[in-house]
């Protein structure tokens, strides 16, 4: 990297940590000594244009406000220089004559530099959008490919998560006991193999329903698991997302969005149910989605949510 190349970095970190207060300082400064520097040379060499400097860095690094201001000094100080320098003005017509040629020549210089300013920080923030935009894409790409169907060595994972669920308050404290997660296991093997377990009907009785898993596996881990059910028997078009967790450390990071919007794409054409608990992430996810409540449960612990 050339000496130069090296000076220019080394001034653009030191003015993107300058405080405001130290350029309008250093703009004043620099304002000052061409100013003066005009002034002592006399009416031989006119160095007003170089004032287009400070005012132009005001527009670029401190806004409208600052910029008008230098508009002003700048304005003043040539006709100032000019009266000094080389005669009075013929009465206060041409005085305000000169100060308003001023004002427009510095006013234009800072409406080019605002408006370039203006379209550089669109850039950037169109720039932005587009990056967040790819990575939020990238992260999603990476989660619907780690959503698969379970296979019966899932099954110690999905206990596991089914525990933690418990253990949270999503599930009902039963799934902590050891002897109820033994049944759990069984049942769910069961279900993984067969594609179908028995349930409890909301209309009452019991009937034998498809039953499928879905995980999510990130880094060799499976990390969220859903179950799906049918609602009233085999050749029923609805199905329920009866359970979903989300292993801790992985909320927050679009995990239990994705595996939401992969049941209602996944089941598309089927009316959709869901049960969540009032006031839940769960509840959000599924209301962002067109779920709208059809009923409540029968101990009312948990909202019944619907999509057609």
């Amino acid at each position: 990297m050339s000496r130069t190349k090296k000076i220019q970095l080394r001034l653009r970190r030191r003015l993107r940590h300058a405080s405001s207060r130290l350029i309008f300082a250093g703009l004043l400064v620099l304002e000052t000594l061409i100013f003066v520097l005009d002034l002592d040379t006399g009416a031989g060499i006119s160095y007003s244009p170089f004032l287009m400097a400070p005012t132009a860095l005001a527009a670029w690094l401190l806004g409208r406000r600052h910029a008008l201001l230098f508009v002003v000094l700048s304005s003043v100080a040539r006709v100032y220089d000019y009266a000094t320098t080389r005669g009075l003005h013929d009465g206060p017509a041409l005085l305000l004559y000169e100060l308003l040629q001023s004002a427009l020549l510095f006013g234009i210089v800072a409406l080019l530099v605002l408006y370039l300013r203006g379209r550089r920080d669109a850039l950037l923030r169109h720039a932005r959008k587009v990056r967040d935009a790819a990575r939020r894409e990238r992260h999603r790409r990476r989660l619907d490919s780690s959503i698969r169907r379970a296979i019966p060595e899932d099954v110690a994972a999905i206990i596991r998560l089914t525990t933690s669920g418990g253990e949270s308050g999503g599930f009902d404290q039963t799934v902590t006991d050891s002897v109820r997660q033994a049944a759990l296991a069984a049942t769910f093997t069961a279900g993984i193999v067969d594609g179908a377990a028995l349930r409890d009907l909301w209309s009452g009785g019991q009937s034998t329903v498809p039953i499928e898993f879905w995980v999510c596996e990130i880094d060799a881990r499976v990390v969220s698991y859903m179950m799906i059910l049918g609602v009233d028997g085999q050749k029923s078009m609805q199905r329920e997302l009866h359970a979903m967790v989300v292993e801790q450390p992985y909320r927050g990071h679009g995990v239990g969005a994705m595996m939401v919007d992969f049941f209602c794409t996944h089941y598309k054409h089927r009316r959709l149910v869901a049960a969540c608990r009032d006031g839940s992430a769960m509840l959000r996810l599924l209301t962002r989605r067109g779920f709208a409540q059809l009923t409540r449960s029968d101990n009312q612990d948990y909202l019944i949510l619907a999509r057609d």
